[in-house]
């Protein structure tokens, strides 16, 4: 064997033993060993920018909270949703009475003449709600010594009305008359706003005016 075999025949070894050792090896790094990409200076590829905290929504919370410490946003708007409900179905059904501690006497005063001057012989209505009325505070507020807290309530609200089926018959009502009924379904949005009198921490909400919003 010629001396340039044995070399070559050398190097060839030396240059397989060298590739086994790199393929042997796990190189490289897995995804989650991957580090965060460095983003230079004079860099022209996407630039980290900080977030600037948001305004709060409503900047009167806080001193809502500091003049009434029981307060509680989540629980105000399940009790101002309850009320919600209550008086509508309390006024659609023309007894607003239960309700009244609910009520400024304001409103309390717009809604039992409302209920006084219905034409007794109206068909009977009674209403009921689809879902679950949405309630969104929109508006904290301070008038004195009262705060205020206006709510946008969206609802499907379900009509029913009752009257009995036209006859020829000259003959009085009874319990076994026909009666027409009658389902209407409506979608309304208005604004509620509720105050208290913060000199007491004891005092209640109160419902102290409506107003039409857009659905």
């Amino acid at each position: 064997m010629s001396v340039e075999l044995v070399i070559f025949a050398v190097i060839a070894v030396v240059v397989l033993f060298q590739l086994y050792n790199v393929l042997g090896r796990r190189v490289g790094f897995k995804v989650e060993d991957k580090p965060a990409p460095r983003v230079s200076e004079d860099s022209d590829g996407p630039v980290r920018v900080e977030k600037k905290p948001e305004a709060p929504k409503f900047p009167n919370l806080e001193a809502l909270k500091a003049r009434d410490p029981q307060f509680n946003e989540i629980n105000f708007i399940e009790k101002a949703r309850e009320t919600y409900e209550g008086v509508v179905v309390a006024f659609t059904k023309g007894d607003v009475q239960p309700v009244k501690d609910r009520l400024a006497d304001n409103v309390y005063n717009v809604f039992s003449k409302a209920v006084q001057n219905r034409d007794p012989s109206a068909p009977k209505e009674t209403v009921s709600f689809v879902d679950a009325p949405k309630a969104d505070m929109e508006l904290i507020e301070f008038k004195d010594d009262f705060a205020q807290i206006r709510v946008r309530f969206l609802s499907e609200l379900l009509y029913q009305t009752e009257a009995p089926k036209p006859s020829e018959s000259a003959l009085p009502e009874t319990d076994a008359t026909p009666i027409d009924v009658k389902k209407t379904h409506k979608r309304t949005a208005e604004y509620w706003t509720f105050q208290k009198n913060l000199k007491s921490g004891t005092n209640p909400w109160l419902l102290a005016k409506v107003e039409a919003a857009k659905a």
